[in-house]
């Protein structure tokens, strides 16, 4: 499908297109460039529902660094890419803050010691386990339900 969608946007103009400065904050400067293309209709025969491709193209500099990479989306439905820009941030938001973040700054799993892919794994399912309890007991900072859990065991196993 990937192949397929490059030759879309080799092949025609864009539905329609976006362009944006983004976070100019902790020394990043970076540009998105957002263009929707509509898929070819026999595509819909292997791939139903399939309506557009979104390429989102993001380039700058991070911590230094210059980089460039592309990102793929598929729509159901052909929209405005100012609008796909905003579905794609929101969710990268969403995940980022509410799931990636928790799990590097506040669990630590990227200092974890443990190297080996099944204990690694078990930790990683107990993390998101972790914050899926918190969460559905109300707690919105994983830190301030860290604490108040850490040393209650039997509240711990109650959500068993």
């Amino acid at each position: 499908m990937l192949q397929q969608a490059q030759q879309c946007a080799a092949e025609q103009a864009p539905e329609s297109a976006y362009y944006a400065l983004l976070d100019q904050s902790h020394g990043r400067l970076v540009e998105r460039r957002v263009q929707v293309f509509n898929a070819p209709p026999e595509l819909s025969e292997t791939w139903v529902n399939l309506a557009a491709f979104v390429s989102v193209e993001r380039c700058g500099v991070r911590e230094g660094q210059s980089f460039h990479n592309q990102s793929w989306y598929i729509l159901s439905r052909c929209i405005p890419a100012e609008k796909a820009a905003q579905l794609i941030q929101d969710h990268r938001g969403t995940i980022e803050n509410r799931v990636h973040w928790v799990k590097d700054v506040v669990q630590q799993e990227d200092a974890s010691l443990i190297q080996a892919a099944e204990p690694a794994t078990l930790m990683a399912l107990l993390r998101s386990w972790a914050i899926s309890i918190f969460r559905r007991a109300g707690h919105d900072s994983m830190t301030k339900a860290t604490r108040l859990f850490c040393h209650d065991l039997p509240k711990l196993i109650s959500f068993l």
